[in-house]
Parts: structure tokens; sequence; C-alpha cells
């Protein structure tokens, strides 16, 4: 009875936050990931965008864990073949606030399946 009363939003990331356990993965929680420091995460990609940032094409990607989002941006790509939504992913790289957003520029990633 629950699982009906609840919002979209709540079942979301009740799935999220059971796909990407922390413990299982070894890795931070995006809802209190650590700044400016090197970080493991893992999430499922939920947005894909081209944005140009310096005068040169950006990939941005968003990806969330259940806990919170976070933006990734890949300078200098339109595409990386792969990464989907839908797609769960994990990300290593130095996580900073850009416009109140966290961000990963340039991460080391591998794809889940």
């Amino acid at each position: 009875m629950k699982k009906l009363n609840a919002s979209t939003a709540d079942l979301d990331h009740e799935r999220l936050s059971s796909r990407f356990n922390a413990v299982e993965l070894g890795r931070a929680d995006l809802g209190d990931c650590p700044l400016r420091c090197r970080v493991r995460v893992a999430g499922e990609v939920t947005g894909l965008r081209v944005a140009t940032r310096a005068g040169c094409p950006s990939l941005e990607v968003t990806v969330d864990d259940g806990t919170g989002r976070a933006r990734v941006v890949f300078t200098g790509r339109r595409s990386i073949r792969g990464v989907d939504p839908g797609r769960g992913i994990v990300l290593e790289g130095v996580m900073r606030r850009e416009r109140d957003k966290l961000t990963l520029i340039n991460p080391a990633y591998t794809l889940l399946p």
C-alpha cells in the first residue's frame, strides 16, 4: 500500500539508492560528497546536453544516485559512446561546486552494465 501512495520521485529515489549502494561500490554518496578532493561516485545517467564552454563544445551529463545529482562535463566532446540515459556509470575525479551545482570536469569513468 505504501508504494501505491508514493510519488514517482520517491519511487525513483528508492530505486536509485538501492541500485547504487555506496558500500557495495566503495564510493561516496552525491548527497554528502566532499568538495575539492578526489572522489569516486556512481549513479545513473539522467540527462545529456551539448553546451559551449569557453568557445568549445562540451558534453554535460547529469548523474543521479538517489541521494543527489551532479553535472559531469567532458570538454571538447559532443558524445561518448555508451553514455546514454538510464546507463549506470562510476566516476572518479575532483568534485567542485559550480553555479550551486556539484560538478566534475573530465573525470575518469567506467560504464556499468
